[in-house]
């Protein structure tokens, strides 16, 4: 009798526990501190299909991505988050496999923090093997990367 009294407390006491956990937010991801929106800064020298595939991605993360040329200085400035792009793109036959992509996310306010990710496989030299398919993968990873919270919808 004892021991299923200790028994039926003990597990009162883990519910309450674990219930008041459950009702706690996540509130350390990008989204968590209010930012909805960052620039985008197209790069020239990069093929299009880079930037829609970003733009892309960022939107399905919940952003409102501005496009920004990278001459625009005066919209530059007034970008709290800008997100600037590389890619290197080739083959040993068509040039059209993605070797190098680099994503650089500066967020100006008291201290103006950068966070940088890449991927990169120039090492290697490249061969008929190679993949010739779009870079969209490897753009969305480096995006999850840098924005790792939830998709709004989920």
């Amino acid at each position: 009798m004892r021991l299923s009294l200790l028994f039926a407390a003990c597990m009162g006491v883990a519910v309450l526990t674990l219930s008041g956990c459950a009702g706690t937010p996540a509130s350390d991801d990008w989204h968590g501190a209010g930012q909805k929106s960052l620039c985008l800064v197209d790069n020239p020298s990069v093929r299009p299909q880079a930037f829609l595939t970003l733009r892309r991605a960022l939107m399905d993360k919940g952003l409102k991505v501005i496009r920004v040329k990278s001459d625009d200085t005066k919209t530059l400035l007034s970008c709290p988050q800008t997100l600037r792009y590389e890619a290197v793109y080739g083959s040993s036959w068509s040039h059209s496999s993605l070797r190098y992509a680099k994503l650089e996310l500066t967020e100006v306010g008291r201290h103006n923090n950068v966070y940088t990710v890449q991927w990169d496989e120039r090492s290697g030299k490249p061969t008929l093997l190679d993949k010739v398919d779009d870079a969209s993968v490897e753009f969305r990873e480096l995006v999850d990367r840098l924005f790792p919270g939830d998709i709004p919808w989920r």
